[in-house]
């Protein structure tokens, strides 16, 4: 079976429209409907129903679909144990996570990822250890996450964009003046506390959220008091301030999460990492997570 077509085919699935999985792909509609119309000849069965009014798997699509993630991950998992072969070594790997960005899909990836490679010493990092490129440069740590704005780290080679959130996001306490509300805007926090990213060693978290701040024009007060932000989900439903975080929308207890529907304020997540390594576990950890994550969307 021809597993390029198989990663169309799934995408189409998800996505439900030829037109966004051809713009996912980079490709014309018109061309990835006859490769998929190719693909349906050759296996000698109809996989998808679509007509003006509707867009659905057959019968034997469904079978082909549930079954279609387990081959194409065992394809990848053959992949990376063929590489290693070849001579790849894995011993270490040193992993900066700056505010909270863990990208959803990094937990279940380094969780299989670990189990193909137990002997992998894996080092978790936060950005009070060093600053992005003191850390690239020097080895301290092989690869970071960390959310930006677009054209951001354009002094970094090795920069990978992961993820990309449209809409800024506050969390407030649930007993806030707008919390039943469903959106708002920058305007209606005008004169609130806010809860930033704490003072690390990499204050680019920090001076992003500043930046946002100072660009919506509103009157703010900043929670200046030091705190770890493993208890940020703390701090809001006890009346400390409010959080700008567009880049999650993990809910804390006793929280409300609002839409802020000023445009201007994407970020992205990215991957950054030192085109000059000679750690080839970081290399290949890089070349693994981008294939897990196509292979999700």
């Amino acid at each position: 079976m021809d597993l390029e077509r198989l990663k169309e085919f799934t995408l189409i699935a998800e996505e439900k429209s030829f037109k966004t999985a051809a713009e996912r792909m980079n490709l014309a509609p018109n061309v990835l409907s006859t490769r998929f119309s190719d693909f349906e000849k050759k296996l000698g069965v109809k996989l998808i129903e679509r007509n003006a009014h509707h867009f659905g798997l057959t019968g034997r699509g469904k079978i082909l679909f549930r079954h279609a993630k387990e081959l194409l991950d065992s394809y990848e998992n053959i992949c990376v144990s063929m590489q290693s072969i070849q001579g790849n070594t894995f011993r270490s790997l040193r992993l900066m996570l700056c505010a909270q960005t863990m990208a959803s899909e990094l937990g279940p990836f380094l969780d299989r990822y670990c189990r193909n490679y137990p002997k992998l010493f894996l080092g978790l990092y936060d950005d009070n250890t060093c600053t992005i490129r003191e850390g690239l440069q020097t080895g301290t740590i092989d690869i970071a996450f960390v959310v930006g704005r677009k054209h951001d780290f354009e002094d970094i080679p090795g920069k990978k964009i992961v993820g990309e959130f449209p809409e800024m996001k506050v969390h407030v306490p649930n007993d806030h003046r707008l919390a039943k509300e469903r959106s708002i805007h920058f305007s209606d926090l005008n004169g609130e506390t806010v809860i930033l990213y704490p003072k690390m060693k990499e204050t680019f978290t920090r001076d992003l959220q500043i930046s946002m701040l100072k660009q919506s024009g509103i009157d703010f007060r900043i929670y200046e008091e030091d705190c770890s932000p493993v208890f940020f989900d703390l701090l809001v439903p006890i009346g400390k301030g409010i959080r700008l975080w567009n880049w999650t929308d993990r809910m804390a207890p006793n929280t409300t999460l609002l839409t802020i529907d000023d445009p201007g304020y994407e970020t992205c997540m990215y991957l950054l990492y030192n085109t000059q390594t000679e750690n080839e576990a970081a290399l290949h950890f890089i070349r693994a997570f981008l294939a897990f994550r196509g292979g999700r969307r």
